[in-house]
């Protein structure tokens, strides 16, 4: 940086030392685009090292001479040294109106003097204006800083501007025909109007997802948002317009606040969205971009408004880089959605590159200055706002998968491994389902009678095909919405929803008991077990599952003493007694 600087500097000198009797009038001509003076013989340039130097000196003898033609682009200085520019022009027509217009809005302070005719007499008033003056100041209200130049006659006319600046990048100028440029204005406020309108849009929509969605990315790109339409607003000079053109303080400070500011929120956004936190050799350099850009806008603040800039300038550049490369890295450990972040980073970078070459005069192409960054970065934020919905996207399927894993442990956790049937874990959680609601239900607690010999004559595997097949019997005489649990061993519990009368559950105990009764093959062996059944219901028996279950087991004692085959709790068992 400091040797292109010096490279410059260089050239400048060189160019300096041109005599002043190279420059030649510019012949006026309408064209869409103006006629740019960067670069040419009718463009004179001087600098007022002091500071000091008045119209009357410039035009004096002494410093007319050191006029020499003007650089491509003459650098901006930090010591705020003032700028002189002269320009001629030649009118062949009888009479024009036309536009001396300086290429940026970013210029301090600004004078224009004349034109002055072939007599050496002024034809207009001097201009005071720039951003350190009331936006009022500004001739024909205009965005950029222009000098009209109302010419009666044909004859060659000669215009002094005095520039100072310290934030300014370059200080190209060019001339118009007064009514093709304010056409050329009113399409660019049309399209700079849409880039607005883009981003205004993308701030409400992604403001009611960051409310939905709660997530620091969102909070962090609608400050990107929010601080890119400021920062376009300032360089397109619609702020300095609408917004703040009674406040000359802050239209210096915030075309180098408000970058600053917006470069902070990216920083963070690309730290967030790309979750560097993982990955410290990544973070910490975006961390100190955010610590950077931070500390220029608070240079600006305090009216250091070269070296905010420049630091601005160095920090897009390398900043936009590594933000390319960390998408890269990002990318290539799994991240998806980081290909939509490396785009929309890529799209500034070009842009921003496309208008420093122009400036630069390494191409031509005035239309880039105008519509390339604003263009850049509405795609940015589109291609963002992209990225930000396939992450939610993404992230919303991460937790959909997690919410089913845990349902799968859930049910895994209440489910007996063997029968399928829920275990003790699982009755406990749709006993509660169901006995809250206050209605009359009933338990039935069944014990098999004879298994133990099966274990130890047939083996533990003849031992759970029989329990097995036992459960697959109770299922298939349960209803809808009636529950069967195997409590472990040879213990299984049915809990049914709606309450049946003392008829009803005794017919369904003794179906039940046939059921399981009746042989099983098992590797080509008949096996068969009996069943004793314990009968509580719900209220009257108990409230809870606990109460439930206690109740039942001790009917259930009965029906094993008493050989029944089912017994009801308290009053109800003597007729229910009987063999079935």
């Amino acid at each position: 940086m400091k040797l292109f600087r010096a490279f410059l500097l260089l050239c400048m000198a060189l160019l300096g030392a041109l005599p002043a009797a190279a420059a030649t009038p510019l012949v006026l001509q309408a064209g869409p685009e103006g006629m740019s003076l960067g670069g040419t013989r009718h463009l004179q340039w001087l600098s007022d090292d002091t500071g000091q130097l008045s119209l009357e000196d410039v035009q004096s003898p002494v410093h007319a001479g050191r006029f020499s033609m003007a650089p491509p682009a003459a650098l901006r200085d930090a010591t705020q040294r003032a700028q002189w520019f002269r320009v001629e022009v030649e009118q062949r027509e009888p009479g024009g109106d036309w536009l001396l217009a300086t290429s940026t809005t970013a210029l301090g302070d600004v004078r224009f003097y004349g034109p002055f005719d072939a007599s050496g007499k002024a034809l207009a008033a001097p201009v005071h204006t720039g951003q350190s003056q009331p936006y009022a100041s500004r001739p024909l209200g205009s965005e950029r800083i222009v000098m009209r130049l109302q010419l009666p006659q044909p004859g060659t006319y000669t215009v002094y501007a005095r520039i100072s600046s310290e934030a300014a990048p370059i200080l190209g100028m060019s001339v118009w025909e007064t009514a093709q440029y304010l056409q050329w204005r009113q399409h660019k406020r049309l399209f700079d109007g849409i880039c607005y309108g883009i981003l205004l849009a993308l701030l409400v929509y992604n403001t009611v997802l960051a409310s939905v969605f709660r997530i620091p990315a969102y909070v962090y790109y609608l400050g990107q948002c929010v601080f890119a339409l400021l920062t376009l607003a300032a360089y397109n000079g619609h702020a300095a317009h609408y917004l703040w053109g009674d406040w000359p303080w802050w239209q210096e400070r915030g075309h180098v606040v408000l970058p600053g500011l917006w470069m902070l929120f990216g920083a963070q956004f690309a730290r967030s969205f790309l979750e560097t936190r993982q990955l410290p050799y990544l973070d910490r350099p975006l961390q100190t971009m955010s610590w950077i850009a931070a500390g220029s806008a608070l240079l600006g603040l305090a009216g250091w408004f070269g070296a905010s800039q420049t630091i601005n300038e160095v920090l897009a550049s390398v900043g936009s880089l590594f933000c390319i490369v960390a998408a890269v890295v990002v990318m290539r450990r799994g991240l998806a959605a980081a290909r939509w972040y490396l785009g929309g980073q890529a799209l500034l970078f070009l842009s921003a590159l496309g208008v420093v070459l122009v400036n630069w005069q390494v191409m031509n192409a005035p239309w880039i200055v105008a519509y390339g960054l604003q263009s850049g970065v509405a795609a940015e934020l589109v291609v963002f706002a992209i990225a930000l919905s396939t992450r939610i996207n993404g992230m919303r399927a991460s937790q959909e998968a997690l919410r089913l894993h845990a349902d799968h442990l859930a049910q895994a956790a209440a489910t007996d491994p063997l029968t399928g049937l829920a275990n003790r874990a699982g009755l406990a959680q749709g006993a509660a389902r169901v006995l809250n609601d206050g209605l009359p239900h009933a338990l039935m607690l069944l014990d098999l009678d004879h298994f133990k010999p099966i274990n130890d004559q047939h083996g533990h595997d003849a031992g759970d095909a029989v329990l097995l097949g036992v459960a697959r019997r109770l299922q298939a005489h349960m209803r809808a919405g009636d529950m069967v649990a195997r409590l472990g061993g040879d213990e299984f519990v049915i809990l049914i929803k709606s309450d049946l009368s003392h008829e009803g559950l005794s017919a369904l105990a003794h179906r039940l008991g046939a059921a399981v009764s009746k042989p099983l093959d098992v590797d080509g062996r008949l096996l068969s077990v009996g069943v004793s059944t314990g009968i509580a219901r719900s209220p009257q028996d108990g409230r809870t599952l606990t109460e439930l279950m206690r109740s039942a087991d001790q009917a259930m004692y009965v029906a094993k003493q008493t050989g029944s085959g089912h017994a009801f709790h308290k009053a109800d068992a003597g007729p229910a007694r009987a063999t079935l």
